[in-house]
Formats: C-alpha cells, structure tokens, sequence
C-alpha cells in the first residue's frame, strides 16, 4: 500500500530553485540587510521588546518575505512547499545577521531581533499566500 506524501522536501531540487533569476532581488535586499547590519554603532532601540528597532527587523524581513516568495512563486506551484522554504531561508538569514552582528563595533546579537524578522519573513509568505490563494494580487 503506498503512502501518500503531502511534503516532500528534496534538498538538490530546492537548492536549483534558489539559484532561479527570478529570486534576484530578494538576494539584492538580503545584501541591503547585510550592508545595514555593518554599520558600527547603529542604536534605535528605547525599548527592548517593541521598539522601531524590532519594528525595522521586522518591515527589513517583511520585504524579503514579499520578493523571496514571489521569486518562488514563478517557479513553482507547490505553496507549502514555498512557505516552508521562505521559513526556512528567513530562520537562517536572520540567525546569520545576528551572528553578523555580534563582530560588528557597538552592535549586539538578539533573540528579540531575530523573533522579528522572521516573524516578517513568515507573516508576509502567509499574507502572499491568502492573496494568490483568492487569485486578487496576481
């Protein structure tokens, strides 16, 4: 008797599809981050769990989540599988600028900065998601 499989994650497909022209300007805005990250003592916060500081993570990974998620959209019409993949590359890329910013003068890594952007990464895959799913936004 065969299963069925609702997800499957194949990792030498889904590293072909992030080489896709279409994701371009997400890598583009992930070097924006990257650039922004390396600016030495950079301080907005007044508050350390709602501050415009969580509020820039979060818009920062917002914007990524819009034009990564399109970018796999063209490719591909498995959307759990995007959603999933969008998660993911957000988890990481927002683990790799923490880290990014521990060697960075007068920055600091934080957990709170990471819960935002990948919350903005996330939400926005989802919104996407509803929009395409209700045929408004494409």
């Amino acid at each position: 008797m065969k299963e069925k499989i609702f997800l499957k994650i194949d990792f030498y497909s889904n590293l072909k599809r992030l080489r896709s022209k279409s994701l371009i300007p997400a890598y583009t805005w992930l070097i924006v981050i990257f650039v922004v990250s390396s600016i030495p003592h950079l301080r907005v916060s007044f508050n350390r769990i709602l501050s415009m500081d969580k509020i820039a993570h979060f818009s920062e990974y917002f914007i990524f989540g819009l034009m990564f998620k399109h970018g796999l959209y063209k490719n591909d019409e498995s959307r759990m599988r995007n959603i999933i993949m969008v998660m993911v590359v957000t988890a990481l890329f927002a683990t790799l600028d923490e880290i990014h910013q521990l060697i960075v003068p007068g920055r600091t890594a934080s957990a709170y900065d990471f819960i935002a952007d990948f919350l903005g990464g996330g939400v926005f895959s989802q919104i996407y998601e509803i929009g395409v799913r209700n045929k408004k936004w494409l």
